[in-house]
């Protein structure tokens, strides 16, 4: 999947990233806690350089998620201008997998799921969704967010995507996690 140039400057529109549908062949596969470090933290690393992307990297390709490639740097690290593709990618297998457990707790409840998906395309909208523009691509190639870091400031600090990359990067952690069931 590219992910390439998919950065836009639009204000969020009411979407909906996930559908009952979606989780259609996702019943038989095994939901993994993560245990690593940094399940809560933004940064790539914690005060003593330690990574917290590493890990998480490590989980996601256990459950069947590969990190793009065009993501990373040569030394395996994530490419600062992908953290915010990266970090949410992360999120969004976490709220899948979170999900779809709810899924089999509701049993035949198809009412109460819809519901729970309400609320989770509901936290996809108001949590993921760059709404200051950060994720904005300008006529140089740069992002907005690449002046914030030049100048030492605070560069989208949630990393937050654009409306695009996030539907991108949910249908990517579906495809791979349906992708591994098949297996």
């Amino acid at each position: 999947m590219d992910f390439k140039d998919q950065t836009v400057g639009q204000e969020p529109t009411e979407f909906t990233f996930l559908t009952p549908e979606d989780f259609e062949g996702l019943e038989e596969i095994e939901i993994v806690p993560y245990s690593g470090e940094g399940r809560m933290s933004f940064a790539s690393k914690d005060s003593k350089g330690n990574s917290y992307d590493r890990p998480k990297m490590e989980y996601l390709a256990q459950i069947g998620i590969d990190t793009p490639q065009e993501w990373l740097e040569e030394t395996g690290d994530v490419k600062k201008e992908r953290r915010a593709d990266f970090v949410t990618m992360f999120i969004v297998t976490g709220l899948i997998l979170a999900t779809e457990d709810l899924r089999r707790t509701c049993g035949e409840d198809t009412d109460l799921f819809e519901e729970i998906l309400k609320e989770r395309n509901r936290q996809l909208q108001d949590a993921r969704i760059d709404k200051y523009g950060y994720r904005r691509k300008l006529p140089d190639g740069t992002l907005v967010e690449d002046h914030f870091e030049r100048l030492n400031l605070s560069a989208n600090p949630e990393k937050r995507v654009s409306e695009i990359e996030l539907e991108l990067i949910v249908g990517y952690v579906l495809e791979n996690l349906k992708g591994k069931n098949e297996e």
